[in-house]
């Protein structure tokens, strides 16, 4: 059977507890939720952190103190966002690698998000990606390279010209978000964006609110990887609010199953990344 990766992402670094309550901001949540997904078949967790009043943050001292309870008590393989939030300096964000996780993720293109009628411009510029990029191969950590658009897929080409990123690539195909810059969500641009990924990359998905389910599941179809979670998707089904991160990764691994593949534990999901083997 093939493996699949499946990626909680726990928290994100826009909406808080007033879209959902059971989203988790404080590290104790974040954890706990962490924790959870692990045991309902998530691989990896993906981690924003927020500040005592639930405002994303770039700390360091949050994200280790995240990053370092969840290895203590978990084999899961934990990807700190460099993405931070809306807000935070690029300058802070590029500091999170200082925690030394497994995996990072980098975003690839510049968006302008529109949220409430307001415009937030995101700046991801060729030299930050650079930057990231190289800082991420000087210290070893995986990067998980976010595309929200077809111009973003080819961004990676760039990296590997410049022996910025080793095999094998690890791309996150995003859908839906509410951005200029961005992709719009449907079956007919995510096979567009499998089709542009460079040879052997290996793909994961996530999609926000209502096509997280179903290009997730396309995702596995297609032979790629699968992320879910309340940072992309606060409702389990329509009017109805998800109870926490596990349930949606679980409902994701019952697909799976049904689909004739297995979930792939860390251990092996580091097999398939090209990560080092845990440290016991």
């Amino acid at each position: 059977m093939r493996k699949v990766i499946i990626t909680a992402a726990l928290t994100g670094g826009i909406h808080g507890k007033e879209a959902n309550p059971n989203l988790p901001e404080q590290p104790d949540e974040i954890v706990q939720q962490a924790l959870e997904s692990r045991e309902a078949g998530a691989a990896v967790v993906h981690v924003h952190v927020r500040d005592a009043q639930g405002r994303p943050t770039g700390d360091v001292a949050i994200f280790k103190q995240v990053h370092d309870r969840i290895k203590a008590q978990s084999d899961v393989i934990v990807q700190l966002t460099t993405g931070g939030g809306l807000g935070v300096p690029i300058e802070e964000r590029l500091r999170i690698t200082e925690v030394r996780p497994e995996m990072c993720s980098l975003n690839m293109t510049t968006v302008c998000f529109t949220f409430g009628g307001k415009e937030n411009f995101y700046q991801n510029f060729p030299s930050d990606i650079d930057a990231f990029a190289g800082r991420m191969l000087e210290l070893g950590i995986k990067p998980e390279l976010e595309c929200y658009s077809l111009e973003a897929v080819e961004e990676i080409e760039r990296l590997i010209k410049k022996g910025l990123v080793a095999k094998p690539y690890y791309v996150n195909l995003v859908f839906g978000i509410p951005a200029q810059g961005a992709i719009r969500a449907n079956p007919r641009n995510l096979m567009a964006m499998v089709e542009r990924l460079p040879e052997g990359a290996l793909f994961n998905v996530c999609a926000a609110g209502p096509w997280q389910l179903p290009l997730s599941t396309m995702s596995m179809i297609l032979g790629g990887q699968a992320r879910v979670g309340m940072e992309d998707n606060v409702y389990y089904a329509k009017g109805r609010l998800a109870t926490g991160n596990a349930e949606l990764v679980a409902r994701t691994a019952r697909i799976a199953k049904e689909l004739g593949l297995e979930m792939a534990s860390p251990d092996e999901a580091r097999e398939m990344l090209g990560l080092p083997a845990r440290r016991a």
